[in-house]
């Protein structure tokens, strides 16, 4: 059984970079599997060690699930700048070398074209935050209800309601709009669901939470774009993060389209 890392360019009969000495599993070693102009990074394991069932069972154990994480970062991040690379998902199986070789020749094409889109590029987060505005009061009614208050009562409910949509609609254009500058001189961008705020546990609500795929030589001109946004955050209440360089996780085009187990093949 193969446990796989990442798809890379074939580094040739030389063997490009060293690999890191330990895997997924401290006793685990890494080592290349060159196919049809491609190498996957993976670790040989032993039937039942670290098998879908395995990883199904253990996973909900968070001690164990963000070390095994960590580990898999570990050596995908080991690769980045050695040469262009296509992260794959924690759990990526395959049941074997000829398994592994036959999913690489079905998706031949899309690999190659995978790489030639990271090659040269670092994927870049980020995550826009707006503060909540406050709350207003509702009206107190005056002196006591007359033939009119439930009529009126209903009309503050309606413009209470429309003020909700209108600034939640605001909310969605600038995200929007912050999102159309960053990806401008991006190669490729995404935007990913926004996280709630009890995994972001910032201020205020995350409105973006968006990934950017930017060539190096690009870089420059794609943070000033980023410094322009945060230049006008005062004006609309936004509060930008960056994160990364990251793997470009978010770019893989699918790669070999296993994760979590789903990939083990016949072979």
């Amino acid at each position: 059984m193969l446990y796989a890392y990442a798809v890379t360019d074939d580094p040739g009969p030389e063997g490009g970079a060293p690999l890191p000495r330990s895997g997924i599993l401290p006793e685990l070693g890494v080592e290349r599997i060159r196919e049809s102009g491609v190498a996957v990074i993976a670790s040989p394991v032993p039937a039942g060690l670290l098998d879908a069932e395995a990883i199904a069972e253990r996973i909900n154990d968070p001690e164990w699930a963000r070390e095994r994480v960590l580990a898999h970062q570990a050596v995908v991040t080991a690769l980045l700048g050695t040469a262009a690379v296509l992260p794959l998902k924690f759990g990526t199986l395959f049941s074997g070398t000829a398994a592994l070789r036959a999913t690489i020749e079905t998706r031949r094409t899309a690999l190659a074209e995978a790489l030639d889109q990271v090659r040269g590029a670092r994927e870049w987060g980020v995550q826009l935050f707006v503060r909540q505005p406050p709350q207003a009061a509702p009206h107190a009614a005056a002196g006591r209800a007359g033939p009119g208050a439930g009529a009126a009562f209903f009309q503050r409910k309606r413009e209470a309601r429309a003020a909700e949509q209108a600034a939640a609609a605001a909310l969605d254009r600038l995200a929007a709009d912050s999102h159309a500058r960053l990806a401008r001189r991006a190669r490729a961008a995404v935007m990913n669901r926004p996280q709630p705020a009890a995994v972001h546990r910032r201020p205020g609500e995350m409105v973006l939470n968006g990934a950017y795929l930017v060539a190096e030589q690009d870089e420059a001109a794609w943070r000033e774009d980023l410094a322009a946004l945060e230049r006008e955050a005062p004006e609309t209440g936004a509060d930008y993060a960056l994160t990364g360089p990251w793997a470009p996780y978010n770019f893989t085009g699918g790669a070999l389209g296993a994760g979590a187990g789903g990939g083990v093949g016949s072979g």
